[in-house]
């Protein structure tokens, strides 16, 4: 491995997420032969990449799950014992990428004085508001996030000087902000990994996220026993249970007429095209790759009106169908609006698809590739900038 690039993923979760397809996604660009990959992981089944070390990190259930305090620094040290044995059996390690966000990923910061690997951290979700986060952001050399994570973000780096005056606060941040490595991403599908069409035979609703609260089954449950059995519609949903995780999450599956369950199935890329109308049912979702995935599937696609990503650049009634947040009433009369109408939504799928076009892996995520592989844009030669 001496000459060859050695890089870390560090995962300490428990469970898949759309943030994992992701990261996956960035990883399957990395050359091989110039790079080797070792990923260090708490659920190995999330990360189906081809030419990788896999380590199956134990996560022992009396480690606490504390997000603060003595239990959450306890857990970060047991990690740390996981990165010193991976640097004595696995070989140097010249990058390391944090897939997280700094909390998460926080014994890479820990360690780095001592293994002296660089960092590129991705951040797929807000950060916590914590000096020690503050820190990571300051010491990491690439820091990729999702927009919408920006603000999270500043008041973090701010608790680094927290005793300082607002102004100072401030100046020291805009300082850091241009001259270190922050850019931001949007998250992208790879050409090969494309999803399959959807069918437009009929109407057939999916949902699919982890059970945790804040991802909104509840709300499309709600709508589903408050319309009569006789007028229902077929619905597949997907989900996947955290483990190990303090948040609270809706209980599956649960015995309602008209309703598949799928606990998270191997084949989702099949459920997926089975069915043609995807409800998006998640709040503030920071970026929301199974909508992507739903939109290139030529699905139509029916989100909340709140601000989030994809509802300021979709477009209500030419490539999506839009509700108002939280409201059981307007989510279903955007389902019955679809649902009674076919050639709908398959003018609304096929004008999600054309959208979803300029969301490809390999261009969303090239600069992650570069910082990755240790490289800059312009070392890039002409045929790969073609590509």
């Amino acid at each position: 491995m001496n000459n060859i690039n050695h890089i870390l993923v560090f995962d300490p979760i428990t469970y898949a997420g759309g943030s994992k397809v992701a990261t996956r996604e960035m990883l399957d660009l990395i050359n091989r032969k110039k790079h080797h990959i070792t990923i260090l992981t708490a659920n190995p089944s999330s990360w189906l990449l081809r030419n990788v070390e896999m380590i199956n990190m134990s996560h022992p259930k009396w480690l606490p799950i504390s997000e603060h305090g003595k239990g959450y620094w306890l857990r970060q040290l047991y990690f740390c014992f996981w990165l010193i044995y991976t640097r004595i059996f696995y070989g140097k390690i010249n990058m390391a990428v944090g897939a997280s966000g700094p909390g998460i990923d926080m014994p890479l910061y820990l360690m780095k004085w001592l293994f002296g690997y660089q960092i590129t951290q991705l951040i797929h979700g807000p950060v916590g508001l914590s000096r020690s986060i503050g820190l990571c952001l300051c010491r990491a050399q690439h820091i990729f996030y999702l927009k919408s994570t920006y603000p999270s973000l500043i008041t973090a780096i701010k608790q680094v000087w927290r005793k300082k005056a607002e102004h100072i606060q401030e100046e020291n941040t805009e300082h850091l902000l241009r001259t270190h490595h922050f850019e931001a991403f949007v998250n992208g599908i790879s050409e090969k990994n494309l999803p399959s069409p959807c069918q437009y035979h009929s109407p057939s609703l999916f949902w699919a996220a982890s059970l945790l609260k804040w991802k909104g089954l509840d709300l499309l449950l709600e709508v589903i026993n408050s319309t009569p059995e006789s007028s229902r519609v077929p619905t597949r949903i997907c989900y996947l249970l955290p483990e190990n995780n303090a948040l609270p999450t809706t209980e599956a599956p649960q015995e309602i007429t008209s309703i598949e369950w799928h606990h998270q199935p191997t084949q989702l890329d099949r459920l997926r095209s089975q069915s043609n109308i995807f409800i998006s049912t998640s709040h503030q979702e920071p970026f929301g790759l199974s909508i992507l995935e739903a939109l290139t599937a030529g699905m139509c696609v029916i989100i909340p009106s709140d601000g989030a990503f994809w509802d300021l650049v979709l477009t209500h009634n030419k490539n999506c169908l839009k509700y108002k947040p939280n409201d059981i009433s307007s989510l279903q009369q955007q389902i019955n609006k679809a649902t009674s109408n076919i050639q709908l939504i398959k003018t609304i799928g096929k004008a999600g698809a054309h959208f979803s076009q300029g969301y490809r892996a390999e261009q969303c995520y090239l600069n992650i590739k570069l910082a990755i592989e240790k490289r800059s844009l312009s070392a890039l030669s002409l045929n790969e900038v073609k590509q």
